[in-house]
Formats: C-alpha cells, structure tokens, sequence
C-alpha cells in the first residue's frame, strides 16, 4: 500500500526537509509513502536502480558481501540522507545489497526525477555533501571494523542507529546485529550482555532498549563522532 507525500508539510526526512518549498514540491511530484518492513532486501548487487528511497522513520542499511560464508554493514541510512544517492553521478546499478534495517517508512522518487533535480539548485549541494559523507561512513566503518573492539563497535552501531529512530526502543535481533557486525551471534551476545552490565542498555527477545546514551557514548570507539562529524560538516541542512 502506497500513498503521495504532501511536500507543503516536513516529511520527516532531513534533505528533503531542507528544500525550499517549490523544489521540494516538483521533486516529490511523482513520489510515493512505502512502508520499511524488517528484513526486506530492497536491492542486490547488480540490479538497476529505478528509485531512490529516503528513510523518515526506521532505517536501510547497505551491506557488503566479500564471500559467500560473511555478509557486513557498510553503511547506515536513516531520516538523515537517502540510499542510491550515486545515482546523482548517473550510475543504475545498485553497488551492495540494501536491506531494511529497523521498521517504519520512506518517501521513494523515482530516478530520472532525482538525477534531474540533483543537478540543480539547493538540492545539488546537498546531494553531493551527502554523497561525500556517505563516502566517509563507509571508509570509517571499514577502518572500524578491521581495528576496534566488538563492545565498541556494538555501542557505535547502537548509537548510529538510535540517532535515526524515533524513541529509545527499537527493533533488533542478535543475527541481524551479528550480520551488522560482521560477527557470529555468540559474540554479540557477549557485546550485548557488557553493554548492559555497563548500564547502557536493555535487550530482550527482538528489541533493545537505550536506557544510559551518555554511557553508551563512552563506551563507543571514536568512529561514532568522527562519522556525526563528517555529517554535519558535508551536508548543510536548513529548514525548507
């Protein structure tokens, strides 16, 4: 079931939000409301791109595969920015697979409508800061993975994605964390379990609960500020 977002309200999404009233309008034109179901595999490398979805609420998470037997995170993807966004530099072809990550929605426009208004006005600016951060997320989350401990990179993914969700609890089961990882469900739940002797959280079967963010923060490597920074540092949001 779909629906047209009313570009005269926020959507929800950051870059969509930060587009002056008339380019968001002919931008969401022709786009429609999708829901984000919890496991869904919207692309594998490979297929052709028709679209370009733009989280709201809940998160897409890009995932690389460099063998059969192992599947990691790349890349994270919320209320801040949109998946396929090298779409801008004319590419149809989706590089990593991108799986629905945490429940809720997005605005989906189409790819010629996004490539043409990514080349002009405001929204280029912030298509293109976009793109470089998104260049920097997966280059620190490389470096991150090959050197940090697990506990930190849990609390760092933790926090990554409770920055994109609405409230403190969200859905989350230890084989997707582990496939978020990159780790085998033993040692996230060894992760898990010292996160929350540490206080930072709560989890039960299916969700975790954020319940010390400063804690979580200090238990963090420093990969969560340096990707936060890089962020807001590339992509200059405004009120639209």
């Amino acid at each position: 079931m779909s629906a047209q977002p009313d570009p005269t309200t926020r959507t929800g999404n950051l870059l969509l939000d930060s587009l002056p009233l008339e380019e968001r309008t002919t931008l969401l034109a022709d786009a429609e409301i999708r829901s984000i179901s919890v496991g869904d595999i919207l692309l594998l490398p490979g297929d052709p791109l028709h679209s370009v979805p733009f989280p709201t609420e809940g998160t897409l998470s890009m995932v690389a595969q460099p063998d059969d037997s192992a599947e990691v995170e790349a890349a994270t993807i919320g209320n801040e920015g949109c998946a396929g966004v090298h779409s801008a530099l004319g590419s149809r072809i989706a590089s990593q697979q991108l799986v629905s990550q945490v429940a809720g929605s997005m605005i989906v426009v189409g790819i010629d409508s996004f490539a043409k208004h990514a080349a002009r006005g405001r929204f280029r600016a912030l298509v293109y800061g976009y793109l470089e951060a998104m260049v920097a997320q997966i280059s620190i989350t490389a470096a991150c993975n090959a050197v940090h401990h697990l506990n930190q990179r849990c609390a760092r993914w933790l926090l990554q994605t409770h920055d994109r969700v609405k409230g403190d609890t969200f859905g989350l089961t230890q084989e997707y964390l582990g496939v978020m990882l990159g780790v085998q469900r033993p040692s996230v739940s060894i992760a898990q379990r010292t996160l929350r002797e540490a206080g930072c959280i709560t989890f039960r079967r299916g969700s975790v609960t954020v319940i010390d963010r400063e804690g979580l923060e200090d238990s963090a490597c420093p990969c969560y500020e340096l990707i936060r920074s890089e962020y807001s540092r590339l992509v200059p949001l405004t009120a639209g």
